[in-house]
């Protein structure tokens, strides 16, 4: 594979972990900058909280206060970052909804499940950061869920970024306080994928937040557009990202779950910062078991298959009796 100017994602961890594990005010998608042409504006990312938005089923998390992202991924389950709820109790998290306009569904939690195999940054490691929530009751008929990306992107793959929190302008960094009733989109592409050397699958995958100005990229390369371009910040954990498929239908490919600095003197969510997440593909088992369980093995099945050979043997004695 040619070397790439990208850092690995390894490379990364310390400043990945850094801007995970320390308390951040929440934030979201970051905007372009207001002084490139064509001008961005953190309001100009806002995306219409109406019935028919592609993005309807991406729902906000409230958590002690904070403000992260979900998405719906069937009526009744959220699929989100794990070290959101880490050590959360189910009680103390709900999901937002905004379909038709702000905070028009307010759902409990009644159960949590992490990835078996998630062990937070002190290790650290980045991968397996995954969370799947099952809600007390089901989303309102009509609201969107997503299916999931079976087949990892490749590098080069442009996704969309949606998410709830706080933004600004990328020259700046985040200026705007979060809302749960507020989400933005954007795209970035997916600079780097990690596979995992076991399993073989593409597991992670990074970006980096292009400016207008190619100086302040830390890839090279070109940015997609002043008002396209975005990058994640601390509270915007557990947002997904989205790709077509070959049927023009979206479906979730990622969830964002760590950020990091190329430059320890960056700000967090500024023009040449990095982000990135889980790439569902390479969890899909995992997650099709919490979904969509197996059926329970029957209790009285052993019994019921003993009686049945019991009278197997006996109608045998009968006939050779006879």
């Amino acid at each position: 594979m040619p070397s790439s100017p990208f850092p690995s994602l390894r490379s990364i961890l310390v400043f990945a972990t850094v801007a995970l594990a320390t308390p951040l005010p929440a934030h979201a998608l970051m905007a372009g900058s207001g002084a490139a042409l064509p001008a961005d504006s953190p309001a100009l990312r806002v995306d219409p909280n109406s019935v028919d938005s592609p993005w309807a089923g991406v729902g906000s998390l409230s958590i002690n206060g904070e403000v992260y992202s979900g998405v719906l991924i069937s009526p009744r389950y959220v699929l989100t970052a794990a070290h959101v709820v880490a050590g959360v109790v189910p009680e103390a998290i709900r999901f937002n909804l905004n379909w038709g306009s702000d905070l028009t569904q307010t759902l409990a939690v009644q159960k949590v499940v992490r990835h078996p195999d998630y062990v937070g940054f002190g290790r650290p490691d980045l991968r397996y950061d995954l969370a799947i929530l099952e809600l007390a009751t089901e989303a309102p008929s009509g609201v969107p869920h997503y299916d999931l990306m079976r087949t990892p992107i490749e590098a080069g793959t442009t996704i969309t970024l949606v998410g709830y929190g706080a933004s600004g302008d990328g020259r700046y960094g985040p200026t705007i306080a979060a809302s749960a009733g507020v989400k933005r989109v954007g795209r970035n592409v997916a600079d780097r994928i990690e596979v995992d050397a076991v399993s073989g699958r593409g597991v992670l995958y990074a970006f980096d937040f292009d400016a207008p100005a190619a100086g302040f990229n830390s890839v090279g390369g070109t940015s997609l557009g002043n008002r396209i371009e975005t990058t994640v910040a601390g509270g915007d954990s557990g947002s997904p990202a989205f790709v077509r498929d070959e049927d023009g239908r979206w479906r979730l490919a990622g969830i964002n779950s760590f950020q990091a600095k190329s430059r320890p003197a960056q700000t967090a969510g500024s023009f040449g910062t990095l982000g990135g997440g889980q790439l569902v593909a390479g969890y899909s088992e995992w997650i099709d078991g919490v979904v969509q369980p197996l059926p329970a093995l029957r209790s009285d099945l052993p019994l019921l298959l003993g009686v049945g050979l019991t009278g197997i043997v006996l109608v045998g004695r009968r006939a050779i009796r006879r």
